[in-house]
Formats: C-alpha cells, structure tokens, sequence
C-alpha cells in the first residue's frame, strides 16, 4: 500500500473512532437543575438547605426508531451544592435489608417499607421498551434512599426503580465526590430497554405511590431530611454538565454487546444571586488564672463560634479591666470555631477582686468573655 494509501486508512480508522467516542447514533443528552432554599435566602458563603431538582433527558432525532439504553452517568454537579447525609434523620438503608438480592419485583411501597426513614428523595422516568421510540412508558417511580459514607467520606445513595408495566424493579448506587461528580452506574432493563429521561427530586414534595394497605390504596412517599441538599451561591451561576454512557447489552447476563458511545451532555447554566450574609459570634469555652500578682504576665483562652452567614474577619482580641492585653486573631469561617490565646499585664491594684474583660471583635460581630481575678 502506497503513504498516501496507508495514510488514508489511517484517517478512516480516527474518524469512526471519533465517531463512535461522540455518539454515532445521534443521541443528545440534555441536563436540567434547579435549586431553591426553604428559608427564601441563598449566601454567597454559606450553604442552607434546598429544594432541589436534576432532570436528564436522552433524545434522537426526528424519525430514528431506536434509541441506545443509558448504562451510566457521571453527573458535574456545581461544587456550591453539597450532600449531607444526617444519620439520625435518616440512618442508611444496609445491603441486608436493600441489595442485588432482594425481591425488586415488589413495588415501591414495599421497598419503601425495607428502609422507611432511609428515605431522601422521589422521581420519575421514562422508558423505550425494546429500545423503540416507537413504545414510551412513563409510569416508572423512583425512590432515593441514604446509603451512609465510602470508604473516601463521599456521601452514597441507593435509588430504586419501578415500573408495574413491565413488574419489574432496579437497584442501582451512586456517591456524590468532593468534585461535585455524581457517578451512578445503571443495570440492564427489562429487554435491555432505554432510558428516554430520569428526574430526582430531592427532598421533594410528596410521590403518591400504590399501597394495597394504604387508606384509598394510596400513600405518599417523599424525602424526610430537609437539608440532605445544601446548597450557596458563590459567584451568581451554578453550572452542571455530565457524560453519559450508552451502548446495548444481553439483557440476561448484562455484558455488553456492542461498543460504549460516551455523549457529553448540555452544560447547564442556573443564574442565582447570594446575599453576602453577616458574622454571628457566639462563647463557647474560656480559660486563664483566677489569682496573679499585680504587674504579672497572665494568659488567657477563648473559643469562639461563628453562627452566622459570613466569614468573620479580622478578628481582634482585647482585654479590659484588671488586665490588659491586645493580640489578633485572623478569621472565622462560617459554622466553625476557633480558639484564641492573648496574653496581658495585671494592671489592678494589690488586694483587689479585679473584673476582666475579654472582647472578640471582628468586622460586624463581637462577643465579650467575663472573668474575675484576684491579684495578690
């Protein structure tokens, strides 16, 4: 073969695996997200707890009859939004009363009653049986349990799938990085069928779901920790993107059978504004002498908590009184605490029980610690 001949078949060969890497079969994934506080106030620094919303939809163009089945995600959340998993509003769902190896046939409601108070979230999808545009179904529900921490600290989540059409159920499990991906691998439908979209809502406002023993065969499933989802507004735009894998596979044995396209999916842009919120100073621990001489060097120590919505900054320490002394003391962030040391001269007279004060300032914040000492 000729260069130019072997050059040639060189290129065809990037191009169809190009091709194959940016998704042949003209499939486009579309990511949505929304985020709104319960309290009606997002902060620039600190995150309170959301309502929040992630949809994904697959699609093809108009007239193509099939559609390949989604075998996994990997969701680029904004790292302003966090999970926080709270065992004791919801403790995580064990693999011994929720896995692989359970009755997935059952139904949401019994699921639901493996692990009740695992409960952080609900959904819905909508699936092409036998990959066909042609047959939507949208009856599946999903329910989204906490399933603790890795091993890495990253928080984990079971989500459970139903479709009584086809009286089928799936487990699938996912964990969220300090990165902000959420990696969720997903099984094999019934007849390896694809998913058309998926919505999370998490904590949600309520699925209503069959339950033979329910009053009116009906009840209501939704997820019950509130601030599971946190969420700030650092710079006025949370930003999510994805990949997303598809490809068919045996829907017996679930090995592939055929190649994994990856489709990036959409970046979604959601513009929100952040209050840029103020410092809260509250006492939480002190120490020092409760007798010196007078003109002695005495030191003192202060733990300080900041409850506010900012950062406390520039933070000052000045003692007043029987004792005096100055030191500086950086920053608090919000939520956190720390503990200072500043040092000063008894300055009371001999004999006397002198009053000290102990002032922690910082730019719109300041709390004041009070002791006694007796100078000798």
């Amino acid at each position: 073969m000729s260069p130019k001949g072997r050059f040639t078949a060189f290129a065809a060969i990037v191009v169809a695996m190009l091709i194959q890497l940016s998704g042949a079969k003209a499939e486009t994934v579309s990511i949505e997200t929304s985020m709104k506080p319960f309290g009606g106030k997002l902060f620039k620094e600190v995150r309170v707890p959301v309502q929040s919303r992630l949809k994904v939809q697959v699609e093809v163009p108009p007239g193509q009859q099939t559609i390949l089945p989604l075998k996994r995600t990997r969701i680029r959340f904004d790292t302003d939004m966090t999970y926080n998993p709270d065992n004791r509003k919801t403790p995580p769902c064990p693999d011994s009363k929720l896995s692989q190896t359970s009755s997935l046939g059952l139904g949401v409601a019994a699921i639901v009653d493996l692990c009740p108070r695992s409960v952080i979230g609900t959904g819905t999808s909508l699936i092409y049986l036998v990959k066909s545009t042609a047959s939507p179904l949208a009856d599946p529900q999903l329910v989204i349990f906490n399933a603790g921490r890795d091993a890495r600290g990253n928080p984990k989540m079971k989500i459970y799938g139903f479709s009584k059409a086809t009286g089928t159920g799936l487990l699938m499990e996912g964990s969220l990085n300090k990165n902000g991906i959420q990696d969720v691998p997903i099984g094999v439908l019934s007849y390896d069928s694809a998913v058309g979209n998926f919505v999370f809502d998490m904590p949600g406002t309520g699925m209503k779901v069959e339950d033979a023993a329910a009053p009116g065969g009906f009840r209501v499933v939704k997820g019950l920790d509130r601030g599971y989802v946190r969420a700030r507004c650092s710079d006025g735009m949370w930003s999510t993107g994805g990949d997303f894998y598809l490809g068919e596979r045996n829907a017996s044995t679930g090995a592939d059978i055929g190649p994994t396209t990856i489709v990036p999916g959409n970046v979604y842009n959601d513009s929100c504004r952040g209050l840029k919120g103020r410092p809260k100073l509250r006492r939480k621990a002190q120490r020092g002498p409760r007798a010196a001489r007078r003109g002695a060097r005495v030191r003192y120590r202060v733990t300080v908590a900041n409850r506010g919505t900012a950062t406390a900054r520039a933070v000052k320490l000045r003692v007043r009184g029987g004792v005096r002394g100055s030191a500086r003391g950086g920053k608090i962030a919000p939520g956190k605490r720390k503990t200072f040391t500043v040092r000063g001269r008894v300055v009371a007279r001999k004999g006397a029980r002198a009053r000290v004060r102990i002032q922690v300032i910082a730019k719109g914040a300041r709390v004041v610690f009070g002791r006694a000492i007796r100078v000798r």
